[in-house]
């Protein structure tokens, strides 16, 4: 006598069977918003990718996960896929999926009462951006995994967003082909497990490799045109003011540290405020040019005190908490006092306009202004004011807490970014009102202090 519950099944297929052409008319809208909102200026992008789950697919899917027993009928189990449908946006590097990610999150910003993130272009579309991203897998690694829906007649259908390099791509075709079809022989074969994490290893190195050699041909390609970019600016710039800093410091103290990273900064920190706001890019490289020259020829002495003469004098909480640490620290520690030597340097006014200024750029770089001032837009306009204002200077603190460099260093603020954005929406979607916000502040700011530090080091 057969089982009930391939009776369930075989009726969850009769239903999927009649609903097919709903489904492939949702994959075509789904597909075709997403292409449209990373076609403009992304030259990561390799491709995208959409498909309907198949009948073998979904039906595996119904039993191992034990639809019969959840849901009560057809109608409802194919309610419940997140993964009817799958959208995958193929980039080129394992670096870009988290950049990926962040230009997807500017495009759903209003969320609506089920928690979901609505499209800007097209609200039937939406994305649960609560969940932490990239998601851990079984197997150990991360992927980027987003949740949605897209509203059609009177309900929903799931979908499924992924973002994957293009080795991330060929890994998952092997884990298919070979791994997920020979699942008990590799389980229990401790060598099997140990040269296939080997081999998803050496794609990390492959990814590192494609993308010097591409930034390489990227550069030589640039350079033979007229004129410049951030990514030509920023690489000539890094390089001139590494070489500065190493050969000043050595002429100043005996001896020279790492100055890679904080020049990439510095270079990122001219770039945002010389040629993005302060026009007349032509002649503001001349000038950076001449003054580079000048600071060849001119002493640096990173043995004296930075004298500052006034306050921050801000009243911008993470501007004026950050900016003060900076005055505190950099007569103290030397990694900062170097660091803020070739900053004021590189800069005309006094010392604590020129921290507040750079504190100013590390905020923006961090704190998406747009996004962030329609945060809490359901409150007051001056309780909304209040818990921006906290968070971001609770934000300034847990980076202080750190104490470490890193905290300005571009790889790090990268993970800012992304951390920034995951715990406003989770203060966003938890408090309903200002009244619940509040009795969570402490709490908040502890969370944060933790997590930052951990993140930073």
């Amino acid at each position: 006598m057969r089982l009930d519950l391939f009776d369930f099944i075989d009726r969850c297929m009769e239903e999927y069977d009649l609903r097919k052409a709903s489904f492939e008319y949702a994959e075509k809208v789904i597909y075709e918003h997403f292409k449209g909102l990373v076609k403009e200026d992304n030259a990561d992008i390799v491709a995208v990718f959409s498909r309907v789950k198949s009948r073998e697919s979904l039906r595996e899917k119904l039993l191992r996960n034990k639809f019969y027993l959840n849901y009560e009928t057809p109608h409802q189990a194919l309610g419940a896929l997140s993964d009817l449908i799958g959208v995958t946006l193929e980039c080129r590097f394992i670096r870009s999926e988290s950049e990926l990610y962040k230009k997807i999150r500017t495009y759903f910003t209003d969320i609506n009462e089920e928690g979901y993130a609505l499209s800007l272009s097209n609200d039937d579309i939406v994305l649960n951006l609560g969940t932490p991203q990239p998601q851990m897998q079984r197997n150990g690694f991360a992927i980027y995994r987003v949740d949605g829906r897209y509203r059609f007649s009177n309900g929903y259908i799931g979908f499924e967003l992924q973002i994957k390099s293009l080795v991330h791509r060929f890994w998952s075709e092997i884990e298919h082909e070979v791994v997920y079809k020979n699942q008990e022989i590799i389980r229990n074969d401790r060598f099997m497990t140990r040269m296939l994490g080997t081999i998803r290893d050496s794609l990390d190195v492959v990814d590192h490799q494609l993308e010097t050699v591409y930034n390489e041909m990227l550069l030589e390609s640039r350079e033979a045109q007229i004129g410049f970019d951030e990514r030509s600016f920023k690489t000539m710039a890094t390089s001139s003011l590494n070489e500065l800093f190493i050969r000043k410091m050595n002429e100043s103290v005996g001896f020279s540290t790492s100055f890679k990273h904080d020049s990439e900064i510095l270079s990122q920190y001219i770039y945002i405020t010389e040629f993005i706001y302060g026009g007349n890019p032509e002649v503001k490289m001349v000038e950076f040019l001449e003054g580079l020259s000048i600071l060849s020829h001119s002493k640096i002495d990173f043995s004296s005190k930075l004298v500052a003469t006034s306050e921050i004098v801000t009243d911008e909480p993470f501007v004026k908490t950050l900016g003060q640490y900076f005055l505190d620290v950099m007569n103290v520690d030397f990694e900062w006092h170097a660091f803020f030597t070739v900053l004021c340097a590189l800069q005309t006014g006094n010392v604590s306009e020129d921290i507040e200024k750079f504190a100013t750029v590390i905020r923006s770089l961090i704190i998406q202004p747009k996004w962030y001032s329609e945060r809490f837009s359901s409150w007051s306009e001056e309780e909304a004011a209040e818990a921006r204002a906290f968070l971001a200077k609770s934000l300034a603190q847990g980076m202080i807490s750190s104490n470490t460099i890193h905290m300005i260093h571009e790889d790090y603020i990268l993970k800012l970014i992304n951390y920034f954005w995951n715990i406003v929406d989770t203060a966003e979607n938890s408090c309903l009102d200002y009244e619940s916000f509040c009795a969570r502040k402490e709490e908040l700011s502890n969370r944060m202090e933790h997590e930052i530090h951990f993140l930073l080091h």
